[in-house]
Order: C-alpha cells, then sequence, then structure tokens
C-alpha cells in the first residue's frame, strides 16, 4: 500500500467539526475547494450572495470557531473514490 500526498485545494470536499464528540461527526463547516460547480450553482440559484460565501465554501481554511465542550475538533477529508480520512485534535492539548 502507498499513501500518496495531495494539495488542500485538489481535495474534492473536507468538513470540519467544532466540537466532535468521538462518536458522531457533526458538520460545522463544509468546504469544497476542487470544484468548478460554483458559478453553475450561483445562476442556478438566482439569487445575490456575497462573495466571500463562495470563496468560503471553496477554501481551504476554516472561518474562526471557539472550541465546545467536548475540547476535541476533527477534520474529515473525502478524496476522489469516497475515502474518507478523520484527523480529531484535542484543543485542551493546544492550550485552547
Amino acid at each position: 500500500m502507498t499513501a500518496s500526498h495531495m494539495e488542500a485545494g485538489d481535495v474534492p470536499a473536507w468538513f470540519l467539526d467544532i466540537d466532535y464528540n468521538g462518536l458522531c461527526f457533526h458538520v460545522s463547516q463544509a468546504f469544497f475547494p476542487r470544484t468548478a460547480a460554483w458559478d453553475d450553482l450561483r445562476r442556478a440559484l438566482r439569487g445575490e450572495y456575497d462573495d466571500a460565501v463562495w470563496d468560503h465554501l471553496a477554501g481551504t481554511t476554516s472561518a474562526p470557531f471557539e472550541g465546545g465542550e467536548h475540547g476535541q475538533v476533527a477534520v474529515k477529508v473525502i478524496d476522489d473514490r469516497g475515502n474518507e480520512l478523520l484527523v480529531v485534535k484535542s484543543l485542551r492539548d493546544a492550550g485552547a
């Protein structure tokens, strides 16, 4: 088995749970960096949206957040084949 590396902007989707309880992943923030569909979606919605909303959805940096009562944050990354990678970090160990 070989591991491969992917740049953040090439990831199809990643999600953030800012208060991971160790059992259930709850999406707090969602990102879809590698898609050209945003312009099509804008047209389909026929609404007026701030460009910052679209930039955030296509981004590789989360919005600022405060950790929750569980003291853990989890990031779930989805690759091209639909495989999921989950990384959990303690916010207490980080001095937060």
